[in-house]
Formats: structure tokens, sequence, C-alpha cells
């Protein structure tokens, strides 16, 4: 549905009302300055630099970065609020509190508690950590009992100890891919400096990931 859209702060008009291109440039724009939802994704913006722009320009904030970004591209594009969509789940099952054992069934409720991980630790080992693969894996195995979380795990532990074994980073994680290419074409730099190439990779355009020299930006 569409609404009226409200007026950016420094008297710039709002959504397709703006100019259609962003500064010239490499250098990022100010957030009020973008036109179009192709230039928003030009940029990379902080998670919170998108819920404050989404709050002064009544824009639902809630949501994960990805789903943000693309409700905000879509209201630059053609003024319509879209509303964010949750399913509710069929399952009633409390995994905070209820009791867990090898049988219980994933379901569609999971979520990661003190109770799952002190079921892990007693189950898989003290070694157990919740992971992006672990939590990727739960969400997509509905309906198979918590032994077979056991299983995947130690199996995923084993894996880790060996050498070149490298754990997924979520889409969204994008300082952690980037560092982790980075760390890979130059061994032993500092966390220091990691974070120093990144801050210079995300201020200019997009994309924001690894590209061969990045490493002595």
């Amino acid at each position: 549905m569409a609404r009226q859209k409200k007026t950016p702060a420094r008297g710039k008009p709002a959504g397709g009302q703006r100019s259609s291109a962003a500064p010239a440039g490499s250098e990022r724009p100010a957030l009020d300055a973008i036109g179009s939802g192709t230039d928003l994704k030009r940029w990379y913006w902080l998670k919170a630099e998108l819920e404050t722009f989404a709050r002064a320009n009544g824009l639902p904030a809630a949501g994960q970065k990805p789903e943000l970004t693309e409700r905000i591209a879509h209201w630059l594009d053609t003024g319509e609020v879209r509303r964010p969509t949750r399913r509710r789940a069929e399952s009633s099952f409390d995994w905070a509190k209820d009791v867990l054992t090898p049988t219980t069934p994933i379901t569609d409720s999971y979520r990661n508690t003190r109770n799952v991980r002190e079921f892990m630790e007693q189950h898989a080992g003290a070694r157990f950590r919740f992971s992006n693969e672990f939590m990727a894996w739960m969400r997509n195995n509905t309906g198979r009992p918590l032994s077979a979380a056991v299983d995947f795990w130690r199996d995923l532990d084993h894996r880790k100890r060996n050498d070149g074994y490298r754990e997924q980073s979520l889409p969204q994680n994008q300082y952690a891919q980037f560092s982790r290419a980075v760390s890979q074409a130059r061994p032993g730099i500092s966390a220091r400096e990691l974070r120093r190439l990144w801050q210079i990779k995300r201020s200019g355009p997009a994309p924001h990931t690894y590209r061969p020299g990045d490493e002595y930006l």
C-alpha cells in the first residue's frame, strides 16, 4: 500500500521525488541523498543507519538487514511501504523451558536457548558452540530428532579440526567474509589492520567483497 512520503531533513524531497542519481564520485553520500533503490544498494550501510532512516520516513524498521534494505529500496523506487511478513510457528514447543531428549523432534518454533546449549553440551560434548552451519541445519531439518542434531554437530566439529576448514559466513555478514579472505591472502594480519581495511572497503561503492590487492589498501 502506498503512503504519503515524509520530507527528509535538509529540505530534500522523499522517495520517488528525489533526484534519480546519487552524487558522483567514490565517496559514500548521505543516506538522505539517495534517490533510488539501485543507488542505495551501491553503498554499504550499517543496519543501525537503515533503521534510523526507516523510522524517520515512516517505514517499518524490523527484520534482518537484507530485508530492511529491500524494503527501503522498494519505497525509494515506488513510494510503497512493504510490511514485514511474519510466519507464525505452528508448534507451541518451548525450546527455552520444555524437556529435551534425543528423541525430541525439531520444530518450526526452534530457537537457540540456554536449554538447547545445555542439552548439546551433555550429549555432544563440552566443545559445543552455536554456529552458522548448526543454526542453518536446525532450521532446515524440522521433524528430525535432536539425536540427528548431535550427530551433525559432532561431524561438523570433526571437520573443523581439519586444516583448511573455514566456517561459512551468513550472506549479510560482509565483514566476516572480507576479513577471512584478507587473512588468507595476508597471513598474520592483525585485527586492527583488518578493521582499517574494512573501513576503507565499506566506504566505497559496491561490491563490498574481497578483490585481490584489498589486503594492501
